[in-house]
């Protein structure tokens, strides 16, 4: 596996996700794939705790929030 560009290696092994304050809908796909990526390279032990880790910052809502932020600013006319 390459090195990952959106979550960071902890001591135990573990990848912790970067917060990030604006997340787009490309940068969402590209966190999921880059989650899958990480699960399927490790051993089924420790799938589960890292599924627990990711589950605690999902990506779609931050693209959602964003994306609700860029309709605020959207003057063209409906």
């Amino acid at each position: 596996m390459k090195s990952p560009r959106f979550h960071a290696q902890k001591a135990d092994g573990l990848y912790q996700p970067i917060p990030f304050l604006f997340v787009t809908e490309r940068m969402c796909r590209e966190i999921l794939d880059e989650r899958d990526e990480i699960v399927a390279a490790m051993p089924a032990t420790a799938r589960k705790r890292q599924q627990a880790l990711f589950a605690r910052y999902d990506p779609n809502v931050s693209a959602e929030a964003f994306s609700g932020l860029l309709n605020l600013f959207d003057s063209r006319p409906a």
